[in-house]
């Protein structure tokens, strides 16, 4: 099965956002991708594709962001794959672009943070491919639920977790 990563644009933009709302219907963060349009967050977002001869199907989103633009942290955004297209290794290849492209971007750490209980199948490519798993329990909305954990992979000999440090994520989810 050929999987192509398209970047994301205005012309597929549909396509992200039927997927996005499908596979994260408690996400209220399209803003992301009103700022990304409009160059105001360092990040790329894909439409991930698959099939073959020429007739690939959207089957899945992925891509990174930063919080800033020091290149310490790239943080995963949005790696989903429709419940039709799973355990065809796309979400592990998407991984394995991701990590590839954060690291080209020349980032010291990429990072991703979930829900464990919620998004519990998605640990288990987290652990595949990041080096450490920290719980998140900041006293904020997500980390008093003591569901959600981050994800590091480190591309520097630092090693830096991340602590616990805030993540201001609150208002992009509904809990």
């Amino acid at each position: 099965m050929e999987i192509k990563f398209e970047l994301l644009t205005k012309e597929n933009y549909d396509d992200v956002l039927k997927i996005k709302h499908q596979l994260f219907p408690e996400s209220n963060s399209d803003k992301d991708y009103e700022d990304y349009f409009n160059n105001l967050v360092l990040a790329k977002y894909f439409l991930i594709t698959a099939g073959g001869g020429g007739k690939n199907r959207p089957c899945g989103i992925t891509g990174w962001y930063a919080f800033d633009k020091t290149k310490n942290d790239a943080f995963v955004g949005w790696l989903e794959v429709l419940p039709e297209y799973r355990k065809k290794s796309i979400a592990s290849k998407s991984m394995e672009f991701i990590i590839e492209d954060v690291k080209k971007q020349g980032f010291k750490n990429l990072r991703v943070y979930t829900d464990r209980v919620v998004n519990h199948e998605s640990t288990f490519l987290y652990n595949k491919y990041f080096d450490i798993c920290e719980d998140y329990t900041y006293p904020d909305k997500i980390g008093k639920t003591n569901n959600f954990v981050v994800f590091s992979k480190f591309f520097t000999k630092e090693k830096l977790k991340w602590n616990n440090y805030p993540l201001g994520e609150d208002d992009n989810y509904e809990l």
